[in-house]
């Protein structure tokens, strides 16, 4: 890979093009001080943000000339642009063949059965989610789905459970990617594949873990809150032992009865806090995984549920402790948090600290790691401000930042 663009090649792009900073930020959609801080060289030129540069100039008539680099961001691209009408037939089919003569020699010299293999596999990508770009996790995902589909439909009997347990995990994790990258439609598809998937595998684990991350899902994908609710429900006392999948679903479960206005989100969040205190000690000090289930999960619920309940006093406690042991590693996760207090300002008639406060998040948070769940969580702060108060200048401003996102 040839080396890659600096900031000051962007910002001379930038200029040629005759685009102002301020343009280029309403173009990009990422924030004037972010763009700024790369084009003076203070912050690296992600992916992200030179494939944003690439396109903003594009409209301009004006091609970036990258000398070669990202060139792994900009296939993606261009299979996330042609995901609707079947993937193109590049680098993903690639990817696939060579994991199946992967697999294959794995096949012919390893001890471990597929489905022991594709288990580890599995949690492999539980802790890529929250390190890798969705874009590059979803090449190797969708690659992966292809070798699946295919020991699924040529394994063994004795194999195709632990297949299909597996299949219903892997199409989760990739209904999440699709969803970091905004991709509505087709994380709402994945999840439905990985639902039945996990049905089909008899596997109450599986079934639980997919349905409890699927609702949590549920408002950066547009799902009802009535159909979380009912997806919540399908598996709840079935398996609400003390692991991550069962705390998971309690905290799906919580969130939506919140958002609805059931005062029974309160109780849910009670027993969560209970079984929460009851998950081994491997999977409390999982902070990085999707299979974990560390402390900061439940005050990040407990914040979501006070925060939509009203009860801002309770919210601010939850966001307290959150933010104490939120480590760096874990920005979204932060912005989130922050945007729940920006709402819980609102609510308290603060409107211009609240929207200053969420103003502050969206300008700090890395463009990198900005997916639709923290645009969501901005627009909920801007809900929650009063009619009244809806056209001064610091509202308009948030709305017109968010509307297109």
């Amino acid at each position: 890979m040839g080396r890659r663009i600096s900031g000051q090649a962007l910002r001379a792009a930038r200029v040629k093009a005759g685009i102002s900073m301020r343009g280029m930020a309403r173009r990009t959609r990422i924030s004037y001080s972010h763009l700024s801080n790369v084009e003076r060289g203070d912050r690296a030129a992600t992916a992200p943000v030179v494939e944003a540069y690439r396109r903003a100039l594009a409209d301009k008539g004006h091609v970036l000339v990258t000398g070669g680099q990202d060139v792994r961001f900009r296939e993606v691209s261009d299979l996330l642009r042609d995901s609707g009408n079947g993937l193109p037939g590049g680098a993903v089919p690639a990817l696939t063949a060579a994991e199946t003569v992967r697999a294959g020699l794995h096949d012919a010299v390893g001890r471990r059965s597929r489905a022991e293999w594709w288990q580890q596999a599995i949690a492999d990508y539980g802790a890529s989610h929250y390190l890798a770009p969705p874009t590059e996790l979803l090449r190797d995902l969708l690659a992966d789905a292809a070798v699946l589909k295919k020991h699924i439909s040529d394994g063994a009997e004795a194999d195709r459970r632990g297949l299909l347990r597996s299949a219903g995990y892997l199409a989760g994790v990739t209904a999440y990617a699709w969803s970091n990258l905004g991709e509505r439609r087709q994380a709402r598809r994945w999840w439905h594949t990985a639902i039945d998937a996990a049905d089909q595998s008899e596997d109450p684990t599986a079934q639980v873990w997919v349905r409890a991350w699927a609702v949590a899902n549920g408002p950066y994908i547009d799902r009802r809150l009535g159909e979380s609710l009912t997806l919540a429900r399908e598996r709840l006392g079935e398996h609400l032992a003390p692991a991550s999948a069962s705390c998971a679903l309690l905290s799906g479960l919580a969130q939506t009865q919140a958002d609805l206005g059931d005062p029974a989100a309160v109780t849910t969040l009670r027993q969560l806090a209970e079984l929460t205190e009851r998950v081994p000690t491997a999977v409390a000090h999982d902070r990085g995984s999707l299979f974990g289930w560390p402390e900061v999960r439940l005050r990040y619920t407990e914040s979501h549920v006070h925060t939509a309940c009203g009860d801002t006093s309770a919210a601010y406690a939850a966001q307290d402790r959150a933010l104490g042991i939120y480590h760096t590693d874990m920005p979204r996760d932060r912005a989130r948090i922050l945007l729940h207090r920006a709402r819980c300002l609102v609510i308290d008639g603060d409107i211009a600290g609240g929207i200053a406060c969420a103003t502050g998040v969206l300008d700090n948070i890395d463009a990198t790691v900005r997916f639709e769940s923290v645009n969501v969580t901005a627009k909920a702060v801007l809900a929650a401000v009063p009619p009244r108060a809806r056209k001064l200048a610091v509202v308009t401003a948030l709305h017109d930042r968010l509307r297109s996102t």
